[in-house]
């Protein structure tokens, strides 16, 4: 049994998010075979109490990392950040000396591997021992991508430092650890773009079917009874935010229009509070952050995710596929997935092709629930990818 170090920039506890679930899933497979310590940024009672609860349910060590307070640090900051050639939204969530509590934890202990948890663990290690970065995302690509037209000029420049900073970082992690997990081939061709002779691994997200009974099709709804679609996401991540306001603000105008008692449902953490702008919104159901997200699955007719930016794989399409609930998606929403359009999912881009979407999910959603659950039965199921992370770990360490 080996040690290994986890460092992460957030408690994934409660795993109620993609993230959480994905770092969640590490730390599981990890702790099957090995002692695992895990290091996350810790900003106060909250996270400290999430720590704990983690540490209790996996049988993990738990350190504390200091982390800092929500929000930015000043233009000055980055603008210093931007001109060394950094991301000052990697740099923004460490507080001082959460790099030397690493370096500590080290001496402390003679761990065997490191894994970094993210992008934005990459600031706290400084150090020469073996590691491998576990990937979400390639961060850098998310700001690079062309969904700035309707951004002003600040917000753009300020993207593009940030891709920057980010690009930059992430080849230089490449490079110096020389091996990577990723969420899907997009994101290998991705990273082996920005370093070619690293090993880089694919682990898709999954999700844990036994949590996630196939649901039956919801009927059409009889005349007085409202139509339901779904966004489940964490309205903290920007991709997410935007989204659902572009979904309220552009497209549910238009749905109504043709389904006048139509009702969109958002489910997700808030802790911003940014979910009382859509509280009070005609044909807006704000439900805010759940401990079982099945039951709204259970209550509407189709996810509906207009998402035009972000990365990685959607775990909330794993989780409807999972349910037997239809999608609709952007191709965005879908990317990274083996999604195909009009079998997985039904694709969408303007407000007027998600209306003639949703009418063709009440004339027809049988298929797509069938072969969304098949799809997530035969290749996004936990215990797969539980299996080959073991797998990949036993043979990082073997010396």
């Amino acid at each position: 049994m080996a040690k290994v170090l986890v460092i992460a920039p957030y408690v994934p506890h409660p795993p109620r998010h993609g993230g959480a679930i994905r770092s969640r899933l590490l730390l599981e497979a990890l702790r099957a075979d090995h002692e695992v310590h895990f290091a996350a940024a810790v900003g106060g009672e909250p996270d400290r109490g999430a720590l704990q609860a983690l540490a209790a349910a996996t049988g993990i060590v738990g350190h504390e990392l200091p982390a800092r307070g929500a929000g930015g640090g000043g233009p000055w900051r980055k603008l210093g950040c931007w001109l060394a050639g950094r991301s000052e939204l990697v740099a923004r969530r460490w507080a001082n000396g959460a790099a030397a509590a690493v370096d500590t934890l080290c001496r402390q202990h003679p761990f065997a591997l490191t894994v970094i948890d993210s992008t934005w663990s990459l600031p706290v290690w400084r150090r020469s021992e073996r590691a491998v970065l576990f990937l979400h995302n390639l961060e850098h690509s998310l700001f690079e991508r062309a969904d700035g037209a309707a951004r002003g000029l600040a917000a753009r420049l300020s993207r593009r430092c940030e891709a920057r900073g980010l690009r930059r970082q992430e080849r230089a992690a490449l490079q110096r650890f020389g091996a990577a997990v990723v969420v899907s081939e997009r994101d290998r061709d991705l990273a082996l773009a920005l370093a070619p002779r690293a090993a880089v691994t694919v682990v898709p997200n999954t999700v844990d079917l036994d949590a996630l009974p196939l649901l039956p099709l919801a009927p059409a709804p009889a005349p007085g009874t409202p139509l339901r679609l779904l966004f489940v996401g964490s309205f903290d991540y920007p991709p997410n935010l935007a989204a659902v306001t572009e979904l309220v603000t552009v497209h549910l105008p238009v749905l109504r229009a043709t389904f006048p008692d139509l009702r969109v449902r958002l489910v997700g953490r808030d802790p911003a509070g940014v979910g009382s702008r859509f509280r009070d919104l005609p044909g807006v159901e704000w439900v805010g952050p759940v401990d079982d997200v099945v039951p709204h699955y259970r209550a509407v007719h189709a996810v509906y995710l207009p998402i035009r930016s972000g990365g990685g794989t959607r775990i909330k399409i794993l989780e409807a596929w999972a349910l037997g609930v239809p999608v609709l998606a952007t191709a965005i929403a879908a990317e990274g997935l083996p999604a195909v359009d009009g079998v997985h999912v039904l694709g969408f881009e303007s407000p007027a092709q998600g209306r003639d979407a949703v009418q063709r999910v009440l004339r027809d959603g049988a298929a797509l629930r069938t072969n969304g659950r098949a799809l997530v039965e035969a290749r996004f199921a936990h215990a797969a990818a539980r299996a080959q992370l073991r797998d990949y770990f036993a043979t990082r360490l073997r010396p």
